[in-house]
């Protein structure tokens, strides 16, 4: 049974406090409180519990519904999990490593999800779809797999649609090789009706070409709900039961990101009050004087197959051997989000605990994981052992802005 929330423990919150800025939450209100248009669609509908999770978490569920749509659409099929392969240096892949995601009758089947969201820059409703693996030269000369399905999630609903390989397919530049490729659909601009954006797009996918709608599901039917219940069930539950209520919970991730970067911006305002600050630079966060400064957030997550809780930052473009000559920032900070607030450090700087992401790094750059141990299900306990390592690894504890 899950236990009640009690506060960290007085010593180490006095400890911390003798060592960097504590601040309120009260004091960043104008930020906390600012959902954006996105948000505002989700919050109080069906799909919630779906668009507050990762985008990695959320795509495996709304995989297992398309599994199931093909399924009941094709009852005498033979749906077959998909055939591992092995990887570039023999090593055989995991099962979320697969080339596709499953077979019907020996074709094999790709899934792709995204949610429908606001673009504050075009001023419209948008879907993408990422990491299509289609033909490309020098990477493949033909797709792994032979049907795509693209499920668009919306605030109340869900449109599987089988894709044609060419509606709306865009590349991604350089990464197109090693990431894929994506397919983008805009409703108009200054559409600002969520449900007429959604009939915009539904119509540039199914009106200009041989893609079919599959299935559409309401998210608040009866038989979904509980299909999503038994998805969501688990020690699952244990993370979002400890962020009930807190502040920048009801966000979605990548906004939520923005949110936190424009907390540390004030942050480093207020610890450097004397300098100047531009945020006119497009590859970092801002600059302070002459030093670019480079924010990366990890919010704390429960981690079921370790069995415990953990955080992560990622796209890291740092210096590389092959990939890039030097770190494309001066500072990097690290903010983990967790239900207790946003505890923000300074990364030391060189290679300290940075993890390889394979091709991927090319494009995205390293990774950072912080694990609290196994036997620490607690997460006040947990965020404790992940403090207290970062610092281990020479991280410089810069502010904690408590809830």
């Amino acid at each position: 049974m899950l236990q009640p929330r009690v506060p960290a423990t007085m010593a180490n919150v006095f400890e911390r406090q003798l060592r960097c800025l504590v601040l309120s939450a009260s004091q960043f209100q104008h930020i906390l409180s600012d959902l954006g248009r996105t948000s505002k669609a989700y919050v109080g509908r069906s799909g919630h519990e779906l668009f507050l999770l990762s985008s990695n978490r959320r795509g495996m569920i709304l995989q297992e519904f398309c599994k199931k749509e093909l399924a009941q659409l094709h009852p005498h099929s033979t749906i077959a999990e998909p055939t591992r392969g092995n990887r570039c240096n023999g090593a055989q892949r995991s099962a979320s490593q697969a080339e596709y995601d499953f077979s019907v009758d020996g074709r094999k089947v790709e899934c792709k999800s995204a949610q429908m969201s606001w673009q504050r820059k075009g001023q419209h409703w948008g879907v993408q779809f990422r990491g299509i693996k289609l033909p490309w030269p020098g990477f493949r000369d033909r797709a792994p797999f032979d049907d795509l399905y693209l499920t668009m999630f919306s605030p109340d609903s869900l449109h599987i649609i089988k894709h044609d390989l060419r509606t709306r397919v865009t590349s991604a530049g350089k990464s197109t090789g090693s990431s894929g490729h994506a397919i983008c659909v805009r409703a108009a601009a200054a559409q600002e009706c969520w449900q007429t954006a959604r009939s915009q797009i539904l119509n540039k996918f199914l009106a200009a070409g041989p893609c079919k709608l599959v299935a559409q599901l309401d998210l608040s039917a009866v038989e979904v709900r509980a299909i999503l219940a038994r998805q969501l069930e688990g020690m699952a539950a244990l993370q979002d039961y400890e962020f009930q209520g807190v502040p920048l919970n009801q966000m979605a991730p990548q906004l939520r990101g923005v949110r936190i970067e424009e907390i540390a911006f004030e942050v480093d305002q207020i610890l450097h009050p004397n300098c100047s600050f531009s945020r006119t630079f497009s590859k970092v966060d801002w600059v302070r004087d002459e030093v670019r400064v480079e924010v990366k957030h990890g919010m704390m997550r429960f981690n079921q197959g370790r069995n415990s809780w953990q955080c992560s930052f990622s796209n890291i473009k740092c210096a590389s051997r092959g990939v890039r000559d030097c770190d494309l920032f001066d500072e990097l900070w690290l903010a983990i989000y967790s239900p207790l607030g946003i505890h923000i450090f300074r990364h030391p700087g060189g290679q300290v605990r940075f993890s390889l992401t394979g091709l991927k790094e090319q494009d995205r750059g390293q990774e950072m994981h912080v694990l609290g141990s196994q036997k620490q299900l607690d997460v006040r306990g947990a965020l404790d052992q992940m403090l207290k390592k970062v610092e281990k690894w020479g991280c410089q504890p810069l502010a904690t802005i408590l809830w």
